[in-house]
């Protein structure tokens, strides 16, 4: 009998399989190891086929075991590249701190300042280009803004002053522009 493949139908008769009944193979009667991934073509496993929760952190080789508030994070280095790290922040700044007295704040720092009569100053840090500071004054007194060294704010040498209700953001340009207000 010749072998048949109808395209159609998507069936193939005429072909004979010694011990199936029926010519039909099925996951019953493949062996354990039979398919590999090396015999599976690239992009033969579409979504669809992959069941609901059937792929987990073992099956993606994830280095670690994660805690609350992680992210999955690519590391070379690490068993199956993967590994659960803490997100730091995720973005250019710090959580807000609230100030009451003299403070040097670091790049990314976003303050508060609340003081209802004792004026105070915060001092910016050396800046790099890019550097970014976010001072609000939400006290009564009155907040100085000082550069640090010979550092400039807006190509001035002159401090700058944030009265109550009064809020700035700092870019750090260069050495001409030195810290500007956006």
């Amino acid at each position: 009998m010749p072998i048949v493949f109808d395209s159609t139908a998507g069936t193939i008769t005429g072909l004979s399989v010694g011990g199936l009944s029926d010519g039909i193979v099925d996951a019953g009667t493949l062996a354990d190891d039979a398919i590999t991934a090396a015999k599976i073509d690239d992009n033969a496993v579409g979504a669809a086929a992959i069941a609901d929760e059937a792929i987990d952190e073992a099956r993606m080789q994830i280095s670690n075991a994660g805690t609350n508030g992680q992210v999955l994070s690519k590391q070379s280095g690490n068993t199956g590249g993967l590994t659960w790290a803490d997100s730091g922040g995720g973005g250019a700044y710090s959580d807000w701190l609230v100030k009451t007295a003299n403070f040097t704040c670091a790049s990314g720092d976003q303050l508060v300042c609340n003081h209802a009569s004792v004026a105070f100053t915060i001092t910016l840090p050396a800046g790099s280009a890019g550097d970014t500071i976010v001072v609000a004054n939400a006290g009564a007194a009155l907040v100085t803004i000082e550069a640090n060294g010979s550092e400039k704010i807006n190509s001035s040498t002159e401090d700058g002053t944030l009265p109550q209700g009064n809020s700035a953001q700092l870019v750090y340009v260069d050495g001409t522009i030195g810290w500007f207000e956006v």
